[in-house]
């Protein structure tokens, strides 16, 4: 199994494909990445995916979870990057992973070359939002207390994540698809609640601006949880980014729709430059 030593964790990776290298980031966080393997895979004719778990996460190693921070991840992804020899790499992140791809790439903008933001926010400051969605969709009460908990086991966290996910993350796939979504997952109930304490950091709204890759903004226009309008913000902040909305998506466009996504990520590397990536926004 191969690991990166990374800032005092053992980082575990897998790459596939070839073409440009890209640091996928998982989110949750307490998750890993075993998630994005049926949907991205076969973007390997176009991307070197190197698919890893943060510390505290997945199959990566535990050190005390105090030192999981937003800005101990970003350099730990720096330091997978430096570990494989690359002098840029592309970043995707997905969900709570895209909060950190945007810590990384306002921490080491050196080494990136192009930004990749699925299903994400800038800032996790839209509770009205949230609330009053959540109220038009009325879930079962075990949904939403599912969608609340911090459980401390293993078996309770995945049960909450299957369920929150087929009942609020998919627009229209249900039980059987989130099972499978998560089906190698290797849980993380304490770097869950880590996670949840480190939101009010990641607001980088008033920081959009400092970006200046190539960046392509994927939303699902039924996402519970990082709403179009998330993706909307980070379109008008980050100078020169490119939106698609999936419309048969909620929070797993790369599920969802994976042709669809897998095209738009396509189209989108295949435009020569910068400049082209501007006038499409």
């Amino acid at each position: 199994m191969p690991s990166a030593h990374a800032n005092g964790a053992e980082l575990f990776y897998l790459e596939v494909g070839k073409g440009v290298p890209c640091l996928v980031m998982h989110g949750g966080l307490g998750v890993d990445h075993t998630q994005f393997r049926d949907g991205l895979d076969p973007l390997g004719d176009v991307l070197r995916l190197v698919y890893y778990d943060h510390r505290c996460n997945g199959r990566s190693g535990r050190p005390p979870i105090e030192t999981l921070t937003l800005e101990q991840l970003a350099d730990d992804a720096d330091a997978l990057r430096s570990h494989l020899g690359y002098e840029r790499v592309a970043v995707l992140g997905h969900s709570y992973g895209g909060c950190l791809a945007l810590q990384h790439a306002l921490r080491h903008p050196r080494h990136l070359s192009h930004l990749v933001l699925v299903g994400t926010t800038a800032a996790w400051d839209y509770t009205e939002e949230l609330v009053a969605e959540l109220r038009r969709r009325r879930p079962r009460p075990a949904v939403l207390a599912a969608f609340l908990d911090l459980p401390a086991d293993d078996a309770t966290f995945a049960r909450n994540q299957e369920l929150v996910a087929a009942a609020l993350g998919f627009h229209a796939l249900g039980p059987a698809r989130a099972k499978r979504l998560f089906g190698e997952t290797l849980w993380s109930p304490a770097a869950n609640a880590r996670s949840r304490e480190l939101m009010a950091g990641c607001d980088v709204v008033s920081r959009l601006g400092e970006i200046d890759v190539p960046t392509l903004i994927l939303s699902g226009r039924h996402d519970f949880f990082c709403p179009p309008s998330q993706a909307e913000r980070l379109r008008r902040g980050i100078r020169g980014s490119q939106l698609v909305v999936f419309e048969q998506s909620g929070h797993y466009p790369f599920v969802e729709e994976a042709e669809a996504f897998r095209h738009a990520v396509r189209a989108w590397l295949a435009q020569p430059s910068k400049q082209a990536a501007r006038e499409l926004a």
